[in-house]
């Protein structure tokens, strides 16, 4: 799929692993996913939790990897919060640039919980990276998907940022989805800083990669979901999480 794709050229049929075929047009240009990761690098991560973080964004690489679309369409952000809040990736970028720049062995834990400053990368990415529709023109990148992995308890204002986040909402619905690690889980705070659903992972090793075969399942539905006439148009419709990943109401 190309920006130079004539709108008058058939639809082009995908097969995904599942061999659930789906009907993508091509003719309006590559619209693209854009998926961010918010992760939670903080001391309190340090040992077997940040070991575990590694192997489930490994995980997804490689369920992401093996969807046709899914990799075609996605743009990855993975934004750290340790100490400080930085980018690990140049911004959105590709997939396929996802899977050979971004290795999760290079993530480590130290510091505080800066949230604040990583929603303000993620608001800086948003105007930077995120392609708005031209009335009349153009379509823009379907609307993101954000996931952020916390124990809640940040160490900075992060209220501000999360209100700016949501006032883009007439321009552009973003999904924030909040999920809880560690030992001290702050509930409220992880549903005050939501913008959709949260959820509570279970304090084991194997509960990070759950949660991240559910994020490949979740991007995975989501990319055939603004494939279909009309989609991307509303919040994605999320699956239902695995076992040990709790909604909370």
């Amino acid at each position: 799929m190309s920006e130079q794709t004539r709108s008058d050229e058939p639809a082009k049929v995908v097969t995904t692993p599942e061999t659930v075929e789906m009907n993508v047009a091509v003719g309006e240009g590559m619209r693209r996913l854009p998926v961010y990761l918010l992760l939670d690098t903080s001391g309190s991560m340090a040992g077997a939790p940040i070991q575990a973080l590694r192997l489930g964004v490994e995980q997804f690489k490689k369920e992401v990897e093996g969807d046709p679309f899914a990799k075609e369409s996605v743009y990855m952000g993975v934004i750290t919060f340790g100490g400080e809040a930085q980018f690990v990736t140049k911004g959105l970028i590709s997939f396929e640039d996802f899977l050979s720049e971004f290795h999760p062995d290079s993530i480590s834990a130290d510091g505080q919980t800066p949230l604040g400053q990583a929603l303000w990368l993620l608001v800086e990415s948003l105007d930077k990276d995120v392609k708005s529709s031209v009335k009349g023109g153009e379509k823009g990148d379907w609307k993101p998907l954000v996931f952020i992995l916390t124990d809640g308890e940040p160490t900075d204002e992060w209220r501000e940022p999360r209100k700016v986040i949501l006032d883009r909402q007439t321009k552009k619905v973003i999904n924030v989805i909040t999920v809880g690690c560690g030992p001290r889980i702050n509930q409220q705070n992880l549903k005050d800083i939501a913008i959709g659903p949260t959820f509570n992972m279970n304090n084991d090793d194997a509960a990070f990669k759950r949660f991240f075969q559910w994020v490949s399942q979740s991007v995975r539905a989501a990319s055939k979901a603004v494939s279909q006439t009309g989609g991307g148009d509303k919040p994605a419709t999320l699956p239902p999480p695995p076992d040990g990943i709790q909604y909370i109401p």
